[in-house]
């Protein structure tokens, strides 16, 4: 997640509050879809994560937002989506600021509140599932090589970095 917010293009500060606030949500959420609206992939559906920390102002956004939806919300559970984009809720402590180094380098992130919003499939993860091993013929000798891999990492398309929303909490 920490990576997908730093990637991402576009900025947004929230009404003093945040999520945290009920009359907040309405504001925020649309202001984060007019940012991606209009481009060709917003089809592939919006996406917000949240800390749990931010969940009491979405609830009572929910309850409070006319009897049809509060009653949906009240039977159907809450935090699913709203306004179309489908909500996340991470734990508190997930954006975080940060500097990790290992073998391939180091990477820092700044993301400590703040929450990121964007369009769904602009990005790919690649996480390993299980080591995988290739046999390699090695030239001049009558042995094999054994390499073993597993792939790991993420990438936000660069063409697409406009598409995602780095939100800061005030």
């Amino acid at each position: 997640m920490n990576e997908v917010c730093e990637r991402a293009n576009q900025t947004y500060t929230t009404p003093a509050g945040g999520f945290t606030t009920a009359a907040n949500i309405p504001v925020i959420m649309s202001n984060l879809i007019s940012k991606v609206s209009g481009y060709a992939d917003s089809y592939n559906g919006m996406f917000l994560v949240i800390e749990n920390t931010d969940v009491p102002g979405f609830i009572q956004s929910q309850a409070a937002s006319g009897f049809s939806y509060a009653d949906a919300a009240l039977n159907n559970g809450f935090l699913t989506s709203y306004m179309g984009v489908d909500v996340y809720v991470v734990r508190t402590g997930c954006f975080t600021t940060l500097t990790t180094s290992g073998a391939s380098g180091s990477k820092t992130w700044s993301n400590s509140g703040h929450r990121v919003f964007g369009v769904k499939n602009t990005a790919t993860y690649a996480a390993p599932r299980g080591i995988r091993y290739e046999e390699k013929f090695v030239t001049a000798t009558t042995g094999m090589e054994i390499v073993t891999f597993g792939y790991v990492g993420f990438k936000y398309w660069t063409t697409k970095y406009d598409l995602g929303v780095d939100i800061t909490l005030a």
